[in-house]
């Protein structure tokens, strides 16, 4: 059964929200189905929502993205005819935004696979109570500020494993991306602009997984009403992503984000709870 209108949008804003938020968006999809009692959306519709999670992250990232490929053209340039010097903060940012996605792009091609884990509430509730362990644990070391002129390729390619991790239901990308920079010392608000670019990455290669489920499952069905019903969540997951991100912005610069542990913890001991009543 398809979730009604209401569903739907709260879904796509829910969707969007934890997308961002580290708290896992996949984990609230699976609970948010099993407490309406409907089954998963369709591949068109979970291809809408992802869509529209890509553009928050493009549209968040898109100075930092015009910096990069502006100083990529400038490198194109002979040095003695570049009218400018060369930017060359964000050649590295570019250097390290590759190498960070890496690993994503490796987790990803198994992501069929791995999947198979939604259908167990109680693998659910063990990977939400260690992506809370992941939140919690970088306050508790000495930070640093370092940033993609003094960071190596191993710390990038760390903070890359950590979004890969996304590829497992329970696990934010983003909150594990930003957490292990912290934890090698990079600024928090550097790794969270970072993680933000690794999650227009992780959002392509969802999208990829539901183009291929649309050519193989079709459209049978589809009626004009549910296609509007499928737009309006999308413009919803959209909302709720620019928010989440704004949000993180304002609580990365100030508190941190190790308080979201204690919520991972709690949805945890829920879906515990869940399991038991299944």
């Amino acid at each position: 059964m398809e979730l009604n209108w209401l569903e739907s949008i709260l879904f796509g804003l829910l969707s969007g929200l934890t997308e961002i938020i580290p708290v896992s968006a996949r984990a609230h999809s699976i609970l948010l189905h099993k407490l309406f009692g409907k089954e998963e959306g369709s591949a068109l519709f979970l291809l809408l929502i992802h869509i529209a999670v890509f553009s928050a992250f493009y549209l968040s990232c898109q100075s930092q993205l015009v910096r990069i490929f502006r100083a990529k053209r400038l490198a194109r340039i002979p040095k003695r005819r570049r009218k400018r010097p060369l930017d060359t903060k964000s050649l590295m940012d570019s250097s390290l935004w590759k190498t960070m996605l890496v690993p994503v792009i490796l987790a990803y091609l198994f992501y069929g696979k791995i999947s198979a884990l939604e259908s167990s509430l109680i693998w659910l509730a063990v990977l939400l109570f260690l992506n809370g362990v992941i939140l919690y644990i970088p306050p508790f070391l000495p930070g640093s500020n370092k940033d993609s002129r003094t960071l190596t390729r191993v710390e990038g390619f760390l903070m890359g494993l950590g979004g890969a991790l996304s590829v497992f239901p329970g696990i934010s990308g983003i909150g594990a991306a930003v957490s292990v920079g912290s934890i090698c010392g990079v600024d928090r608000s550097y790794a969270l602009n970072m993680s933000l670019m690794m999650g227009m990455g992780i959002s392509v290669c969802l999208i990829v997984y539901d183009v291929l489920g649309l050519v193989s499952g079709g459209i049978l069905g589809l009626t004009l009403l549910m296609l509007l019903k499928f737009l309006v969540s999308a413009v919803a997951a959209f909302c709720g992503a620019y928010l989440g991100i704004k949000i993180m912005r304002s609580l990365v610069s100030e508190v941190g984000i190790s308080f979201f542990a204690y919520y991972c913890w709690g949805l945890a001991l829920l879906t515990f709870v869940l399991n038991l009543m299944a």
